[in-house]
């Protein structure tokens, strides 16, 4: 019978998505599709959509003998951060709700016994972020009366389940469990210390919560809240106790704070709870045993990509090889969803990733690692949403961006990694990082989530570090010249250094400087067509950049 309903269930899908690809627990994670917001005070769901518009076009200036035109060779677009709020619904109106709601869904009438095997709470809708009914326990018993195309059952009392929580596999022992959550046991230190490693996902990541910088700058009622959403999203909790007292913003902050900072938790839904009756609903957009198969994908990455970072001593190799790793095996999405904006894809399904999932996942390496790191959200220039690492390294904090690392250009992707914001300082940036360490909500108020340490060292900064730094005109030229000698040969296209001021930045991009590299590089081989001048994202860090154009 549980093999005809899973059929049901498959086809009702498969319905859904020919008809229009209605969303699911997993495909609509942080994109949902409810209505605007209102101003209302009985709001019962707030969704941070980390999915961000940016865009970091590298401009490039073409010269030739006679001529000089501006082109465009690069451009990475995020789409824009959004916060959308759905009403709460009243005693007297959520039968309408749900009547009106069931017109989203087909349902295809069955009746069978199931078993709960994971604790889970009932919904009125059969979409993703309704309001929870009753919670059941491992075990317990339900009656089933119908499937439904969006991937939950239907109980006798008219509520639903998602198929996920559920088997047709009565347990050894099983018992009839209460409905009421139990009470928590009191918090010890021991309890507090750290996350626990027992939860569903059998994880062998150990950070603390508590060694996190940005935790640490929370008051007394924040970390508590802290703590128990990192505790409870550990062990697939749905519900928290949070004082009535603790207002909206509060919530929101320390939620964003967890989100952005626990990368672990990576089946944790963007939607941000809000209390309702002292009271805050999870959500989550795996389920355990679906998290856990994940994990084993992401061990087993993280353990070759700790091989090679503890091949070195030098803090500046380790991140070296963590920041090569994550751009390499991923490229920029257009698409915000949990897997994008995450480890899920940054560490085990791989591909594309938004700025989010670019700084998390180097927060999980760094913390494997034993580096201190933390994920740091802002805007570009433009007013889109970005978000990038600050990490310790030797003498100092610096700034890590591993989004601008990874260029999307016209001649491959693995020829070249831009390392303009390889352990950069705040001046670096301070023109390009924006709003640094907030988060909009919806209707444009910016909440402030903690203050970053300042980024002022240099000794760190990739071309400081590597030797590719310079301070005077004749050593400049000569080393841009041994550039393209090194890049010529290896049939590579980009070419780069940097300089110490702006009066050498613009010195190194003279048209008639420009056009004696050009001459050189020609001469070096005759497949050499032309040389672009990069502009965009060189000139706050003082990088001088030229990308060599080859004959078709």
């Amino acid at each position: 019978m549980k093999k005809k309903i899973s059929l049901i269930l498959a086809f009702l899908m498969a319905a859904a998505m020919l008809a229009g690809c209605k969303k699911t627990d997993e495909d609509s994670a942080g994109l949902p599709d409810v209505p605007e917001s209102t101003s209302s005070v009985s709001l019962t769901t707030m969704t941070v959509s980390e999915s961000e518009t940016e865009t970091t076009t590298e401009e490039t200036t073409t010269v030739s003998e006679e001529t000089t035109t501006e082109t465009t060779t690069e451009s990475e677009t995020e789409t824009s951060e959004t916060e959308t709020t759905t009403t709460a619904a009243s005693s007297e109106t959520t039968t309408a709700a749900s009547t009106t709601a069931a017109k989203a869904w087909n349902e295809t009438e069955i009746s069978e016994t199931l078993y709960i095997k994971t604790s889970c709470y009932s919904r009125t809708q059969a979409i993703v972020g309704s309001e929870s009914v009753k919670k059941y326990d491992v075990g317990q018993k339900i009656n089933i009366v119908a499937a439904t195309d969006t991937g939950y059952y239907k109980l006798a009392d008219g509520t639903f389940i998602h198929s996920d929580y559920v088997t047709d596999q009565k347990p050894a022992e099983a018992t009839t469990a209460a409905t009421t959550a139990p009470k928590k046991p009191e918090k010890t230190e021991e309890t507090t210390k750290k996350p626990s490693n027992n939860h569903p996902v059998n994880s062998a990541y150990t950070k603390s919560y508590k060694d996190r910088y940005p935790y640490q700058q929370l008051t007394s009622a924040e970390q508590q809240l802290y703590a128990d959403i990192v505790e409870a999203a550990e062990n697939f909790e749905m519900q928290i106790d949070v004082s009535t007292s603790l207002p909206s913003d509060t919530i929101f902050k320390v939620y964003a704070l967890v989100y952005n900072q626990e990368p672990q938790l990576f089946w944790l839904s963007p939607q941000v709870p809000i209390s309702l009756g002292g009271m805050l609903n999870l959500q989550f957009d795996l389920s355990p045993e679906r998290a856990a198969e994940i994990q084993k994908d992401i061990d087993a990455n993280v353990s070759d990509v700790m091989t090679k970072v503890n091949s070195y001593t030098s803090t500046v190799s380790k991140l070296k090889v963590i920041y090569d790793w994550v751009i390499t095996h991923n490229t920029f999405s257009l698409q915000g969803n949990y897997k994008t904006c995450g480890i899920y894809n940054g560490l085990a399904d791989g591909g594309e990733l938004q700025c989010q999932g670019y700084a998390k996942t180097v927060l999980y390496l760094c913390d494997v690692a034993g580096i201190e790191c933390m994920v740091v959200t802002g805007n570009n220039t433009e007013g889109s949403t970005h978000a990038w690492n600050v990490v310790y390294c030797d003498n100092g904090y610096y700034i890590l961006d591993t989004t601008w690392g990874d260029p999307q250009t016209n001649y491959g992707r693995s020829s070249y990694i831009r390392y303009n914001f390889f352990l950069a300082n705040d001046e670096m940036i301070k023109n390009t990082h924006l709003n640094v360490s907030t988060v909009a909500r919806k209707g444009g108020t910016r909440i402030k989530l903690y203050n970053p340490p300042a980024c002022t060292k240099t000794a760190c900064y990739y071309f400081k570090a590597y030797n590719k730094e310079y301070s005077d005109l004749d050593s400049a030229v000569q080393a841009m010249y041994a550039e393209f000698d090194a890049a010529i040969a290896a049939g590579k296209n980009v070419v780069h250094i940097r300089v110490t001021d702006h009066d050498l930045w613009d010195a190194l991009r003279e048209t008639s400087q420009w056009r004696a590299f050009q001459k050189y590089a020609k001469s070096k081989d005759s497949s050499v067509k032309e040389l672009n001048q990069v502009t965009m994202l060189t000139e706050d860090v003082l990088v001088v950049q030229y990308d060599i154009k080859y004959n078709d």
